[in-house]
């Protein structure tokens, strides 16, 4: 369209005419001023990690206090990760933009989560490289996509970082974590991760889409530090209570 100054920005009108921007989550078209990535009605439905929450591995308390102190599983073994970071609670509105987007197919959600995804992350954290939590070959070939790959692209886009693909590889293929214990997740996950590739003195932040218990985004980090990474920070969409 070049030669035709005007052209592209009438184009650009057309388009939001006949196809009006709309929440990827509930389809709800937005206002014509409306610059966010879900409609207000979503957002709202997204609950924050209260201010009482677990300062290494963000884990939400009950109560109404407003103290954050380590949790009972962090003071018993520290995690190998420095931080967590998170949207917040994986309940309601937000489980479902999560569910969507890794059991139904709506990868188009990578944008937006991802946009939340940074905001989540202060701007002044030192990054030098963004690692996905990967998955096994088999579960990528049942689902075509890794969503934690895909929210790392956009994290990383939106920051101008690179993202590392490959540097993590789940070698073997275990059971799904969901109704395991704690002990049973861990065990779960011994030895499945192995380094490919370079991160010695590198900041890394792993991404994923929910963390539970932290078993996996524990593990990574340790085959991440044992790499030679100097710190692994941890970011999520949804960090369960």
């Amino acid at each position: 369209m070049g030669g035709f100054p005007g052209t592209k920005q009438l184009f650009l009108s057309l388009l939001k005419q006949f196809f009006p921007p709309a929440c990827p989550l509930c389809s709800q078209t937005f206002p014509s001023d409306y610059t966010d990535v879900f409609c207000v009605a979503c957002l709202t439905g997204f609950n924050p990690l209260p201010v009482a929450h677990c300062p290494h591995c963000a884990l939400p308390f009950v109560g109404e206090s407003n103290s954050s102190h380590l949790c009972g599983r962090c003071i018993k073994q520290a995690p190998n990760y420095a931080q967590v970071y998170a949207v917040g609670l994986y309940d309601q509105t937000l489980r479902r933009a999560i569910h969507q987007f890794k059991f139904n197919r709506k990868v188009g959600l990578d944008r937006s989560l991802g946009i939340l995804l940074e905001r989540a992350v202060p701007s002044d954290l030192n990054i030098d490289l963004v690692v996905p939590v990967p998955i096994h070959r088999q579960r990528l070939q049942q689902r075509s996509y890794n969503q934690a790959l895909l929210l790392a692209r956009e994290f990383a886009r939106t920051r101008q970082l690179s993202v590392a693909e490959d540097v993590l590889l789940k070698v073997y293929a275990t059971e799904p974590q969901q109704g395991l214990s704690a002990k049973q997740r861990v065990k779960n996950l011994h030895r499945v991760f192995d380094l490919r590739g370079p991160v010695s003195g590198r900041a890394i932040l792993l991404v994923d889409d929910v963390m539970t218990t932290g078993a996996t985004v524990d593990a990574c980090s340790r085959v991440l530090l044992a790499g030679g990474a100097k710190v692994v920070y941890v970011a999520v969409i949804g960090r369960a209570a």
